[in-house]
């Protein structure tokens, strides 16, 4: 029998009860999907997932998302990106900094990700816990001339770091200029976007991929963006997550932002991410 916590006030529920390495029946998976809108992030407690199964439970909720850092991902299964701050002979095994600026998955995409699912196989001993925002109370709270401002506004998002002066440069990465060659055109998406399962509007930007807004000089926009990025993090939107080993995080990147905390490097991580796209018109 599906059970379903509240986590906390902002967001975030506990399903247990169910092993999602099976096949589930539809009211099974409704009963998830139901959750899942309510909450923003559901955490599946105590899972033990192959990648095999892992792709098959994201593949009940839409086509995969690639991601543009393939040597992160499974050989055997290119829809798996492993976060990991492993070195084997001398490289690493994952990708050992991600999440460590606050974004939403694949907001550079101009088809971007509807819902990430990360399931933790280590936890490290110190630290490594990831942060949620609610942005549907992040857009419901700003001034209500601020919604007015924002409402017809769309911002511009990269995935290149050396684009963005908000942002540091990961040493692996050395001076960015080779690694960022991959980067996909800049996208573009509404400030205020409109959910296509709820009808509710989310504030959808952040530090780590917006840079900028549409037909507006810098000189108004990153004042502005200043603003949202500091409102979208009040305290009182945000879910603070410990991990265990076995969870089974399932995020909306529509109407979320999250953001992993320091960890100890003497600490191993390993944990593995699948993202699933949003077919729906961005809005």
């Amino acid at each position: 029998m599906i059970t379903v916590n509240r986590l906390s006030d902002a967001l975030g529920a506990e399903i247990t009860g169910i092993d999602v390495s099976r096949p589930l029946d539809d009211g099974e998976f409704a009963e998830i999907l139901d959750a899942f809108h309510d909450n923003l992030i559901v955490v599946f407690r105590d899972q033990d997932l192959g990648p095999a199964a892992q792709v098959a439970f994201s593949r009940r909720f839409g086509d995969i998302q690639y991601h543009v850092s393939p040597e992160m991902c499974l050989d055997e299964h290119p829809e798996v990106m492993v976060l990991s701050n492993q070195i084997i002979d001398g490289k690493h095994v994952g990708i050992p900094d991600a999440g460590s600026d606050w974004h939403s998955d694949h907001s550079y995409m101009q088809v971007p990700t509807k819902i990430s699912m990360l399931h933790a196989l280590r936890v490290a001993d110190e630290g490594g816990d990831t942060e949620w925002a609610n942005m549907y109370t992040a857009y419901d709270t700003l001034p209500a001339a601020t919604r007015d401002r924002i409402d017809d506004l769309v911002g511009i998002h990269t995935f290149n770091r050396l684009r963005n002066p908000r942002v540091g440069m990961p040493e692996r990465h050395g001076d960015g200029k080779e690694h960022y060659k991959r980067s996909p055109p800049d996208s573009y998406h509404p400030l205020a976007r409109v959910h296509p399962a709820t009808g509710r509007k989310a504030l959808y930007c952040s530090a780590r991929f917006t840079i900028g807004i549409v037909d507006m000089i810098d000189a108004e926009a990153q004042p502005l963006l200043d603003e949202l990025f500091e409102h979208q993090l009040k305290r009182e939107f945000v879910y603070h997550h410990q991990w265990r080993r076995g969870d089974l995080m399932m995020w909306d990147n529509r109407c979320s932002v999250h953001a992993r905390t320091w960890f100890s490097p003497d600490s191993e991580r390993m944990m593995r991410r699948i993202t699933v796209r949003d077919p729906s018109p961005v809005a």
